[in-house]
This record gives structure tokens, sequence and C-alpha cells, in this order.
């Protein structure tokens, strides 16, 4: 009884904290793919976790989850650095065009990021950071195979709130250079070039819990030709947002809507995407 009465007052104390007046704070991830445009404070650090799943391609089974233990700090008010570690699974079985996996979580690469504010949305009409990450990987994502593979991604990022901060959404441009080859197969490797546009809104529906939807599309060009679209894919679907003062988290749950070329007889384009995404976020101010 008295280990249950503990667990009622515990309920009903987190309860309450987690009704008290609260907004969005900077280093909070409102969104799973978007970025905002804020920055940590100097001196402030945070520690995050990432999970995303991707499943469904045209038949057989297929998963996958790309994970990311990240950490971020504040240089100055307007420029923060971060680290990723990163690990990758593949769970394929009767896919046609890939060969079946199985197994463990690998690890799959690092990436460093900066992010510099030029504009807070609670100052100014808009928003505005750049954002660069360079990387390395050496676990395909779509595959499973050993690759090498260095990324260079450079994000412009712009961020509207409205209503007092009640809304908040955000709109990123991003343009990725990648360099890739097998991992035992000959010294050259292949650029290919990424461009994303990606955005989201999201409203406050009670002290410290928002929801909205968030977009992605996606397209790429073998050898950096621009010449060579080699396919496009477009995302929607909805997320939560809670922020307490030391912690947060963020779903995120994005369906492929449309894609080209077609796969089978689908109007969604499944060879280098899944059919879903779904994206867990989860961090702790320090």
């Amino acid at each position: 009884m008295a280990l249950a009465r503990k667990l009622v007052l515990g309920l009903v104390a987190f309860g309450v904290i987690s009704w008290l007046p609260g907004a969005a704070r900077a280093d909070e991830n409102m969104f799973g793919y978007a970025y905002g445009s804020e920055t940590l404070p100097k001196g402030k650090g945070e520690i995050y976790t990432w999970i995303t799943n991707r499943s469904g391609k045209e038949s057989g089974t297929y998963h996958a989850w790309d994970l990311s233990l990240e950490g971020e700090y504040g240089f100055s008010d307007r420029f923060q650095g971060s680290l990723y570690l990163n690990g990758r699974a593949h769970d394929i079985e009767n896919v046609p065009g890939f060969d079946d996996r199985g197994g463990g979580i690998g690890f799959q690469g690092v990436q460093m990021a900066f992010k510099y504010r030029l504009t807070s949305p609670y100052d100014s009409p808009v928003g505005l950071a750049l954002y660069f990450e360079p990387g390395y990987s050496h676990i395909d994502k779509v595959s499973g195979e050993r690759i090498q593979e260095w990324e260079f991604e450079t994000k412009f990022i712009a961020q509207k709130n409205f209503s007092g901060d009640r809304v908040i959404t955000a709109l990123n441009y991003t343009i990725e250079q990648e360099f890739e080859r097998p991992s035992n197969d000959g010294p050259d490797f292949e650029g290919e070039l990424l461009m994303e546009l990606s955005g989201g809104a999201s409203l406050r529906v009670a002290p410290r819990w928002f929801v909205g939807g968030e977009f992605r599309t996606h397209t790429e060009f073998p050898d950096m030709d621009l010449g060579n679209q080699e396919h496009q894919a477009w995302f929607l679907g909805p997320n939560l947002h809670y922020g307490d003062k030391k912690w947060w988290f963020t779903a995120t749950w994005l369906p492929q809507i449309s894609g080209w070329p077609n796969t089978g007889s689908s109007s969604l384009h499944l060879e280098e995407h899944e059919k879903n995404e779904f994206r867990l976020k989860a961090g702790i101010n320090l």
C-alpha cells in the first residue's frame, strides 16, 4: 500500500509539473526532421539521442534503424558545435534487389555539426541560421553494405513564430555532397549531390505540449550533375513534442506519400526510400 501511495503521489506531482506554464526553450528540438534557428546559450550543453526506423519496400521484409548519440555545446549565444556517434542496423529478407541481411547494430560513423544563428525569431520577424555538418560513414543507409563515404551537408534554416510563440514553424533547405566507394573495391570515389526541403508547424495545445506536422522532399543527382535527377520522394506526417525544464522528447511519423520513378504498381519510390519513417528524439539539458 505504501508503494502504491508513493506511485500515485508521484503521478500527481508529474501531472502538476507538466501543466505549469511553459514555452519552447531555445535548445529544444521541436521537430523530428526540420531544424529550428535557435542555438544553445553560451556555456550550456545538451545530450540527446535519436532513433529512426525506416520500413517497407515493394515486397519482402525491410527494417532499418539509424541511431545517434549527440552532444551539443554553446560556444557563444549565437554559435554551437555538436558531435554525433552513429549506429545502424538492417533486417532485410526477400526484398528484390537487396541481399538478405540481419544481425545487431554496427558502428556506422561520426559527424560534427556547427550552427550559427543570424537572427532570433523571439526578437526579429524571422529567425535565420546557417548549419554545416561534415561526416564519415561506413554502412550504406539503404542496403546495409559496408562502404566508405564522406559527406558534407549545408543547411539554411528559417524559423517563424506566431501567436505569442504558441505556434512555431520552421523551413530548411539542405544541400549535401557525398563521396562514396565500396569498402574493398578500388580507390575511386563516386560523387552525388543531394537536395532536400523540409519544414513543419507545431502548436502548443497545453503547457509544455506541442502537436503539429512535418514534410520532407528529397532528391539526388549522381555525379553532381544537375541535369541528371535520379529520383525524388515526398513525405508528410504528424509530430508530438513535450518539453520540460530539464528534458524533452519529440516523435515524428513521416510516411512517403509520393515518389518517382515509381516502384512496381505503387505511386512511391521504394528503391532509395521506404514507405514509412518514424523518429524519436529525447534530450537532457545540462
